[in-house]
């Protein structure tokens, strides 16, 4: 006769596992996840989803987009259950100033904010959160809208020493000014930089000897894709003291995000205005 079947092993008990455990799980599995699920598997997680402010202290909402939520809703939520300890916040398109501002009467500790393809948001909602954490030190705005005004920002965060100010580039003619905007504002105000990412800038060599000339502290420089920058010898001659500088046509590999150069070709063949964003693109990859 065969063996009788082994019996199942025992259900694990996730009630009673201890409180580090239950974080490092919430921790893998990221603030959206608990949010809307995992912090109800029982009344013991969720009393730690709900009361344990350390779980909180780094918001990374990114990629967690979803029509049928309330994304706001879930950001303040989170905002909420950190106490006042907030440190960290991620978060993409779904950011308004009025999310913003709820950050900065929530937390005075903030260390870094970092902000994508928010098309919503002005100078308001940063100097907002500026004027309550003023020891923010890294501040990341990739795919944002175009009209923060950078010096506003940088007069916020007297501590900024990582800036990332990202874009795509768009193949079209600007003036001098309109091209050297954001640059303009870094150089009279972020004195502090140590690590710069000007990716896909309009910035022109003026406007970058400005930033090398009163960003004294500065250790690395990315300017891939600003093509507007020419590398001759008096611009290298101004990089030479920086640990690390990554020119206009190098390559876009581990760059983290996609890339792409947009054309007023380009939009014409996909009968799309130019200045609309567009998702098929050439991938340009250095």
């Amino acid at each position: 006769m065969a063996p009788p079947p082994a019996p199942p092993p025992p259900q694990p008990e996730w009630a009673e596992l201890p409180v580090d455990a239950i974080l490092a799980v919430f921790e893998r599995l990221g603030a959206a996840e608990v949010l809307m699920g995992a912090g109800v598997v029982c009344r013991t997680w969720l009393r730690v989803a709900t009361r344990e402010p350390r779980l909180w202290r780094r918001v990374d909402l990114t990629g967690s987009f979803d029509p049928t939520v309330d994304m706001e809703a879930m950001a303040r939520a989170a905002v909420d259950r950190a106490d006042g300890r907030l440190e960290h916040f991620a978060a993409d398109s779904f950011v308004t100033d009025a999310l913003l501002s709820y950050i900065a009467k929530r937390t005075t500790c903030m260390k870094s904010l970092r902000l994508l393809d928010c098309m919503e948001i002005a100078d308001k909602g940063l100097v907002a959160v500026g004027k309550t954490s003023p020891c923010l030190e890294e501040l990341e705005l990739t795919t944002c809208s175009i009209d923060i005004l950078l010096k506003v920002v940088g007069q916020a965060f007297p501590n900024l020493k990582c800036l990332w100010l990202n874009n795509r580039w768009f193949d079209i003619q600007l003036d001098e000014f309109r091209d050297n905007f954001h640059a303009l504002g870094i150089a009279c105000s972020m004195p502090k930089l140590r690590h710069l990412q000007l990716f896909a800038n309009r910035l022109r060599n003026n406007a970058l000897a400005a930033i090398l000339d009163n960003c004294l502290h500065l250790e690395s420089l990315d300017l891939r894709q600003c093509f507007n920058v020419y590398v001759d010898a008096e611009l290298q001659a101004k990089c030479v003291r920086l640990k690390d500088v990554r020119f206009p046509n190098d390559s876009t590999k581990d760059y983290e995000y996609e890339t792409y150069i947009e054309t007023p070709s380009l939009h014409h063949s996909l009968g799309i205005p130019f200045g609309h964003r567009v998702t098929r693109v050439w991938s340009y990859n250095g």
